[in-house]
């Protein structure tokens, strides 16, 4: 964002072929306040990435709280301290409005007094009494109370007995003569009281006339029995704006004294208005918090405008490596070489300005200095540019910059010759790729697509193209503009696209078919890889699925062995117990026997087993082998079916026996 010219924000060239006002007007939407929506629609870029991760914790917060707030700011920012000075009193209505923002605040800081979010509100102010004392000669409609003060409310009071006595005085007359009124109503004109006289009965009756009707058949008469009534009426108003102007002066000076507190308020609660936003706003997007890293890695990114013309737009996946200062994107017209530039130069932008970016949250972005776009016809008739002068105005924005700063450059020399402009077209990629700047570059020519081949520190890429544009970016492999197939697509005569292919020359043919060969190989090995990694990922789900199978087999077998245990030594412990109190009988001593025989073969004492590493073991328990991988403390760790067990050496036996008896 450039200087501001009487208030209107210039914005960058790049910031508006971007497209960035056209979103910060859909952040503005999410605003509740007007200056809110005003400071969305005019945020720049900021300076530093501190300011930036500062801004995106905040977000953050907001969006983790799942916390909404409805904000109310009545007024710009400055207002309050500009009307205050200079003024005797601020009027009744406005000193309204800034005690309704003064209760807000009040509420603000209550409603979040124990949320996650208190810190935002910490540095509100409090004006209680403030609030109280104006509250105190206020009513709920804005109007003064009578108990304003002592002397209002002794003014009003005699203000209401003086209309009253004047009213039954006109009121006797209307009732005590009705004939000669055309209406039964007392008229207010200019703070007198008057009555519908008719004209013929003018000379009947004394007073002063304040007005006629249209007809002239109605004379509007002050009777002289009220008119010095009527003037201490007028007196008592006049005594009533003299105390109300006094009232307000006072409540001024409560106003002006807190004025800077409650400048500082009106800014912070925009702020807050703004965050809420920003929070609200990427989660219409479905955006995410980027990373700020040296290296690009847009993840199924889109641009939020393109989105909203076209919902099935296809996402962006880019990756460069840091070693990697330029990007040439090649490939036919209308297949998405343009789109890729704006939707990573206004992800970038988005990111500095404090959004989140429209991309999964495993995208990362580098913090760039400066922002060059060249994109568009730029043909100027008043500064009498061509098109190409035009472009070149913008490139040698980027040529004289520090450095540091994301250049995109659509069509790249594309308005002149193609041997000066390749030669051009070149020395600006290289000498732009030596001051770490990160370049994208679309192209139709290959020459310039042969240059960046040749230079480690550039990169080709191309949109794809079937038998028509899939809009998908592919690295590492230039594409062909397939410019006379898109022309056969649209329904150009076939003779004429006959000779259009006997006019390409030899040359130019076989890079065509090269490229188009490449970018085959590419696919197949893309495929392949997905492949691959589809049946690693089946092996994985699988064997995990088999490891949770095997340990549930093991916890059931483990549970009925320790269930017969327990039951066993419950039997043992009955069979003593009757054993004790009964003696030793010949049935309970075969009882015994068969007991011990039939069901506590487990008892046997084992001989302890020591195998060597690697060695296969039978776990005596589960009956099952496995091989040893282990020894620690005398005890041995056994792998079975990929699920590993410490044993006893009492709790293993070598299947060397079982072999060998087997031969």
């Amino acid at each position: 964002m450039e200087a501001t010219k009487g208030g209107v924000i210039t914005r960058t060239h790049a910031e508006g072929v971007l497209e960035l006002p056209k979103v910060l007007q859909l952040l503005s939407n999410h605003c509740n306040t007007e200056p809110a929506k005003k400071r969305a629609e005019n945020l720049a870029p900021l300076k530093t990435q501190s300011l930036v991760e500062q801004e995106f914790e905040q977000v953050a917060a907001i969006r983790r709280s799942g916390e909404t707030a409805n904000f109310y700011i009545p007024f710009e920012p400055g207002y309050v301290r500009t009307r205050v000075h200079g003024v005797a009193f601020l009027p009744l209505e406005e000193l309204v409005l800034v005690v309704k923002f003064l209760r807000f605040v009040g509420t603000l800081k209550r409603d979040f007094r124990d949320s996650r979010l208190c810190r935002f509100v910490t540095k509100l102010h409090n004006y209680h009494d403030l609030v109280k004392d104006i509250d105190a000669r206020v009513d709920e409609s804005g109007a003064l109370k009578d108990s304003a003060s002592p002397v209002l409310f002794q003014i009003r009071t005699k203000k209401r007995q003086m209309k009253n006595r004047i009213r039954e005085i006109l009121n006797s007359m209307l009732v005590n003569q009705p004939n000669m009124f055309t209406d039964t109503n007392i008229v207010e004109r200019a703070g007198h009281f008057v009555l519908p006289l008719k004209s013929n009965f003018k000379k009947q009756m004394k007073g002063i006339v304040h007005s006629y009707s249209k007809s002239g058949e109605t004379v509007f008469i002050e009777p002289i029995g009220v008119t010095d009534d009527t003037a201490h009426l007028l007196e008592l108003e006049e005594n009533e704006r003299t105390e109300i102007e006094s009232i307000l002066r006072h409540m001024t000076v409560l106003i002006r004294s807190n004025v800077e507190m409650i400048e500082h308020d009106v800014e912070h609660i925009v702020g807050l208005d703004l965050l809420f936003a920003k929070a609200r706003f990427a989660d219409e997007l479905h955006a995410n918090r980027p990373v700020f890293d040296e290296r690009l890695n847009i993840v199924n990114g889109f641009h939020p405008i393109l989105k909203r013309i076209n919902d099935q737009i296809v996402p962006l996946n880019l990756k460069l490596n840091t070693g990697n200062r330029v990007l040439l994107i090649s490939g036919p017209n209308a297949g998405g070489k343009t789109i890729v530039l704006k939707t990573v130069g206004l992800i970038a932008l988005m990111a500095k300005c404090g959004l989140f970016i429209p991309a999964d949250e495993d995208s990362s972005v580098p913090f760039f200095n400066e922002l060059y776009a060249d994109i568009g016809d730029e043909q100027s008739i008043e500064s009498q540019l061509s098109t190409f002068a035009a472009h070149l105005k913008q490139i040698k924005k980027a040529l004289d910059a520090d450095g540091n700063s994301l250049v995109l450059l659509d069509e790249l020399m594309s308005q002149t010759s193609v041997e000066e402009g390749s030669a051009l077209a070149s020395a600006v990629l290289d000498e732009l790729s030596r001051d770490k700047n990160l370049i994208l570059a679309t192209t139709h020519n290959e020459n310039l697509k042969i240059f960046v081949s040749n230079r480690s520190d550039m990169i080709n890429g191309g949109m794809e193209f079937t038998d028509r544009p899939t809009y998908r970016l592919i690295l590492g492999v230039p594409q062909p503009s397939n410019a006379i197939s898109l022309a056969h697509q649209l329904g150009l005569k076939r003779d004429v696209l006959a000779k259009a292919k006997s006019y390409l020359d030899e040359d130019k043919m076989s890079v065509n078919r090269l490229f188009e060969d490449l970018s085959r190989e590419l696919k197949a090995v893309e495929a392949e890889r997905e492949k691959l990694s589809g049946l690693t990922s089946n092996y994985e789900n699988k064997l995990a699925v088999f490891n949770v199978k095997k340990k549930q087999e093991f916890d059931e077998l483990r549970s009925k062995y320790r269930n017969e245990l327990t039951r066993a030594k419950r039997d043992i412990e009955k069979l003593i117990k009757t054993l004790r109190k009964e003696g030793p009988r010949p049935d309970m001593v075969h009882k015994a026997r068969r007991f011990f025989g039939d069901k506590l073969e487990f008892e046997t004492i084992h001989e302890p087993y020591h195998p060597d590493i690697g060695e296969l073991v039978r776990i005596r328990e589960l009956k099952r082998i496995g091989q040893v991988v282990a020894e620690k403390q005398g005890k041995y760790k056994i792998g079975l079916e990929n699920i590993f067990y410490w044993v006893e050496p009492t709790d293993i036996e070598s299947i060397r026996e079982d072999r060998g008896s087997s031969s």
